[in-house]
């Protein structure tokens, strides 16, 4: 029988769990684009080239080199696997079709006059910016940690808050041992620990998606120069639910059976923004592109649950019930500034036959911003410049056209936004290809696109209060289709 101590402490409900840090900083500064079929066949290197709905997006000049109104609407096939390595190898899986881009575009041809403009165009146009969906599984035998060992560390540490290790204490996971003035878990007694037959299963399940929803309008100087701007409003979804199960198949405690800790968080924002571009064509074949992006203040509303279900084999308080249950929920308001961003581009268009395009991107992703009007933040910021750089992101692609047909490729590498992070330059990789037709009237596409990046996630610390994390590998590919109506 466990020996429960009555002893209160007076530190109680100080600490947040949900505590915003530079990783939610940086997860809704992040813009990976998802346009029309032909945007993601070629990498999204359209900026420069322009008559792309999708490009809009990137550089708002793209508009005016329209010389068509169209409407258009891309349903896309997302498919996600995680690669998992913790203490072994495991991967999971998810799937869903989404519509992660539309748009509509009325073009106006005009007369030359003194300032040479021959054209204007107004656009509306959604595109995703950022997706979250992902599934990730960890299954193993530990013999080295448990997660009882965070609540024990940090209740042995005066942390007794009603969040997260409070809810140890209320379901008996932890004890203490008044004779000898110590905090114990099942798996660790008098400095001693054993882990033998220790069996987790965790769980992470991440949704949502960061929309934008653009309004522009282009320019058209004589062809040669073609100028654009966008108003854009954008929101956010985004929930992740972990699970970390742990079972005791060694019969190390003679009371425990099994726990389950869950933490569940949901947030939704919005924010205003705008872009500037221009695209200058000096010779026939050449196109020169650049766009600024202003910063965007997103408002985020989160609401948080941590829950924690233990199951024992016999009664250890004598109200004859083997299920202790203890939760926490709350919400917290605050805001994530996401800087500017720079692009660059060249074009090279030869005739109607070849297309190739390449786009520099930068964002200086230590001067995000969190703020919040109940919370100092002072800390939080802190962290994100001495955590987070610059980043310079490349895309390529080309396209090839034979009569009403188009074959398109193109590559995509994403920088390393991380300062204290080892590793390769580039931490998203993408791959794409894509084919086409189009008539006078109608255009359809098709795209495959693949994106690559890897991510470490962490569980939990251990008695020292050393980092339990987990690697993981995302794959997520794209099956895009487009079909547009020129009119």
């Amino acid at each position: 029988m466990k020996k429960v101590s009555l002893l209160v402490l007076s530190l109680v409900g100080a600490f947040s769990l949900q505590a915003q840090d530079y990783f939610d900083a940086l997860r809704f500064s992040e813009s990976f684009v998802e346009g029309n079929a032909r945007y993601m066949a070629m990498g999204g290197a359209l900026s420069s080239l322009g008559g792309n709905m999708g490009a809009i997006s990137v550089n708002p000049a793209s508009s005016a080199s329209f010389k068509k109104s169209v409407f258009e609407f891309s349903p896309t096939y997302v498919y996600t696997k995680s690669e998992n390595y913790y203490k072994g190898y495991d991967h999971a899986f998810k799937s869903a079709v989404k519509v992660p881009s539309f748009g509509i575009l009325g073009y106006k041809q005009l007369k030359q006059n003194d300032v040479f403009v021959s054209g204007l165009s107004f656009s509306f146009a959604m595109n995703a910016q950022n997706r979250y969906d992902e599934t990730i599984q960890y299954t193993t035998n530990n013999t080295n940690s448990s997660l009882t060992d965070d609540f024990l560390a940090r209740l042995s540490a005066g942390d007794y808050n009603e969040q997260y290790s409070q809810l140890a204490w209320d379901t008996y996971l932890i004890d203490y041992d008044s004779e000898n003035n110590v905090y114990l878990s099942d798996f660790v007694k008098n400095g001693v620990s054993n882990y033998n037959g220790l069996y987790q299963d965790i769980k992470i399940d991440r949704d949502g998606v960061k929309r934008e929803y653009l309004f522009n309008v282009g320019v058209d100087f004589s062809e040669y120069v073609f100028f654009g701007a966008d108003l854009t409003l954008e929101d956010i979804y985004y929930t992740e639910n972990r699970t970390i199960t742990e079972k005791d198949y060694g019969n190390v405690s003679s009371d425990l059976e099994s726990f389950k800790y869950k933490s569940s968080v949901d947030m939704v924002g919005s924010g205003v923004g705008g872009k500037f571009g221009l695209i200058v064509r000096p010779i026939e074949y050449l196109r020169i592109g650049g766009a600024i992006h202003t910063p965007v203040m997103y408002n985020l509303r989160e609401e948080y649950e941590n829950s924690l279900d233990v199951f024992y084999e016999q009664d250890i308080d004598e109200t004859n019930n083997l299920r202790k249950h203890a939760s926490y929920s709350n919400n917290f308001n605050f805001k994530v500034g996401q800087p500017a961003k720079f692009v660059g581009s060249l074009g090279f268009v030869y005739k109607n036959l070849l297309n190739i395009g390449v786009d520099i991107e930068s964002i200086n992703y230590s001067q995000c911003q969190l703020d919040s009007d109940i919370e100092s933040m002072s800390e939080a910021n802190s962290q994100i410049k001495s955590e987070l750089v610059n980043a310079s992101n490349l895309k390529c692609g080309g396209e090839f056209r034979y009569g009403p047909f188009a074959f398109r490729a193109g590559y995509a590498m994403y920088g390393n936004p991380y300062k204290n992070v080892t590793g390769e330059t580039f931490y998203r990789n993408d791959i794409s290809a894509g084919v086409g037709m189009a008539t006078n009237l109608v255009y359809c596409d098709l795209s495959w696109a693949r994106a690559k990046s890897k991510q470490s996630n962490l569980l939990y610390s251990d008695l020292k209060g050393n980092d339990v994390d987990a690697k993981s590998t995302i794959k997520r590919d794209y099956v895009t289709f487009t079909v547009g109506f020129k009119f």
